[in-house]
C-alpha cells in the first residue's frame, strides 16, 4: 500500500522531533508510530463501513478546531492509546503521545502529497494512494445501481 511507503519513508524522523522529548527510546518511538498508524487505519475503515463518510471527512479535513469538537477524533484518540499495550503511562500521557504521532503522521503526509504535485482534488487524493482510477469507476457505476 502507498500510504504505508509514504510513511515508512519519513516515520524515522519522529524519535529526533517528538519521541525523545516524549521520553521514548528509538525502538520505541518507531513501533508506537507504526501502531498509531494501525489503530487509526482500523478505526477510519470502521466509520467507512459503517457509512459515516461525511464523518470520516470531517476528520480528515476539518482543521484543528473541527477536531477538538470531534466525538470521532476523541474516539480515535482513545484506541491508539489503547494499542499501547506495552507501555505503563497513564491514560492521559498515552493520549498525548497519540495526538503527537497522529500530528506528525498527517504532516508528513500532507508534505509527500505537495512534493508529488498531486491536484487537491479527490483524483488527486486517488493518485497519490495509488488507487486504479478506472477500476473506482467501475465499482461506482456497479454500486450505483443498487441506490
Amino acid at each position: 500500500m502507498k500510504l504505508q511507503e509514504y510513511i515508512n519513508a519519513f516515520k524515522g524522523q519522529f524519535h529526533g522531533q517528538h519521541g525523545l522529548v516524549l521520553g521514548l527510546t528509538e525502538s520505541q518511538s518507531e513501533v508506537y508510530v507504526d501502531l498509531t498508524v494501525q489503530s487509526a487505519m482500523q478505526y477510519m475503515q470502521s466509520l467507512m463501513m459503517s457509512g459515516k463518510i461525511k464523518e470520516l471527512q470531517t476528520l480528515m479535513g476539518g482543521g484543528a478546531e473541527a477536531l477538538q469538537n470531534s466525538e470521532y477524533f476523541r474516539v480515535l484518540i482513545d484506541q491508539c492509546a489503547a494499542s499501547y499495550y506495552g507501555l505503563d503511562w497513564d491514560v492521559e500521557r498515552k493520549k498525548n503521545l497519540a495526538v503527537h504521532i497522529l500530528g506528525f503522521v498527517l504532516a508528513g503526509l500532507k508534505a509527500k502529497f505537495e512534493e508529488g504535485g498531486h491536484p487537491a482534488t479527490p483524483q488527486g487524493v486517488m493518485q497519490f494512494l495509488g488507487i486504479d482510477l478506472g477500476i473506482l469507476g467501475k465499482m461506482g457505476g456497479l454500486f450505483g445501481k443498487w441506490f
